[in-house]
């Protein structure tokens, strides 16, 4: 943990802009728009099915946006690219704050889903991995502490805002917040250092990739993991409360989850440094199997807290692990295009999350069902993982 200091020391400016993007991804996160899914289908009248179906199809629309846009971070100037995202996600914050019909809410989702989990994310992954090479690891930890900061801080913050100002006025706080504190923020930072590299990097989509056979291999689990996990953080508060535990309590502990992602995420990086991410990536999903197998087999409030706090580890050790292993794989030439058809189908698992837990609770299967079934799918999308690291060279495209 002693080398984070001096690494920090040599490169604020960096660090900062990394971390800043994956805090403010928060506003399009799942963890974050699950906080008003009670409240928006009290307003709007609708159903979990439905909601769940216009989450999915703004997730998709997201997904097919960014494989189609996200390779021009590796050619277009960063602070541009990066201002229209900023303001793309502030403006789908207030209109999701607005929402006063059902047409309006895929909208918003869409807007969430691709400038905030797709796009913010993107651009502080994709920046970091490329700038860095020798220390990419540390430098991945720490711009994925932002996510921890964020699981933290905002779930607290519309706890205690929402009984004061209403969910709508504090959505539009949300959204204030992220452009009070990230413009000033940007401004200060030289973006024109962290282009991609000019004239090298394909100006096309890198479809190319999907035909590759770690592509192939990586795929399933990168669309698993966020499928189950999305899901379950989405209905959170749903099964919290058939369970009998109260919202206000599972919220507070909710912090759990993110100060044990942020403690991880500072483990990953020195671990991508030393052992590589290839040789990582499978067992990192283990803790959050287990917490998704003790969901399943008992109702009692402290599987809601060993839950918590063995996704934290997974989830924490996966910001460097699953950032890096792009690079790995695929070397770092075009990296902003790899990384946006990985992002892709990680967004398109995250859109059928939702949806598919909707369907079947509305048609009476219980969440312990769902539980089991998901920690077993996902322990079988890792088998094609193992053994990925022999046949790297020999793969890429």
């Amino acid at each position: 943990m002693k080398t984070y200091y001096p690494f920090l020391r040599a490169n604020p400016k960096p660090m900062a802009f990394g971390f800043s993007l994956t805090l403010f991804s928060s506003l399009g996160q799942t963890f974050f728009i699950s906080l008003y899914v009670p409240w928006l289908l009290q307003d709007l009248g609708i159903s979990n099915s439905l909601f769940g179906s216009m989450y999915a199809g703004a997730t998709i629309g997201s997904s097919i946006i960014l494989m189609a846009l996200g390779h021009q971070i590796d050619h277009l100037p960063l602070r541009s690219y990066v201002y229209k995202t900023v303001g793309l996600l502030a403006a789908s914050t207030l209109l999701l704050s607005l929402v006063v019909h059902p047409l309006m809410l895929p909208i918003a989702l869409l807007g969430l889903r691709f400038s905030g989990q797709g796009l913010m994310t993107h651009i502080s992954q994709t920046v970091l991995s490329r700038y860095y090479e020798e220390g990419r690891g540390k430098a991945l930890s720490i711009s994925s502490l932002g996510f921890s900061a964020g699981e933290m801080i905002f779930p607290l913050l519309v706890a205690v805002l929402t009984p004061i100002l209403g969910w709508r006025m504090t959505g539009v706080v949300n959204g204030l917040l992220m452009v009070g504190i990230l413009y000033p923020l940007l401004r200060s930072i030289p973006m024109e250092d962290y282009n991609g590299p000019a004239g090298t990097a394909s100006k096309k989509p890198q479809w190319g990739i999907v035909k590759d056979r770690s592509f192939l291999r990586l795929l399933p689990s990168n669309i698993v993991l966020p499928l189950v996990n999305t899901a379950i953080f989405f209905y959170q508060l749903i099964f919290a409360g058939q369970r009998g535990w109260d919202p206000t309590w599972y919220s507070l502990i909710f912090a759990s989850y993110g100060i044990t992602r942020l403690i991880f995420g500072l483990v990953g990086g020195p671990m991508v440094d030393s052992l590589g991410a290839i040789k990582l990536y499978a067992i990192h999903h283990a803790p959050i199997v287990l917490g998704i197998l003790l969901l399943g087999v008992s109702k009692a409030p402290w599987t809601g807290v060993a839950f918590l706090l063995l996704a934290g580890i997974s989830l924490g050790l996966s910001g460097p692990i699953k950032a890096a292993v792009i690079a790995e794989v695929h070397g770092a030439e075009n990296l902003g295009g790899n990384r946006a058809v990985y992002t892709a189908f990680m967004v398109f698992g995250t859109a059928f999350g939702p949806m598919i837990f909707g369907l079947f609770l509305d048609g009476g299967i219980t969440f312990e069902v769902l539980f089991l079934a998901s920690a077993l799918i996902l322990v079988l999308s890792l088998l094609p993982t193992l053994g990925i690291g022999r046949n790297v060279k020999n793969s890429r495209v």
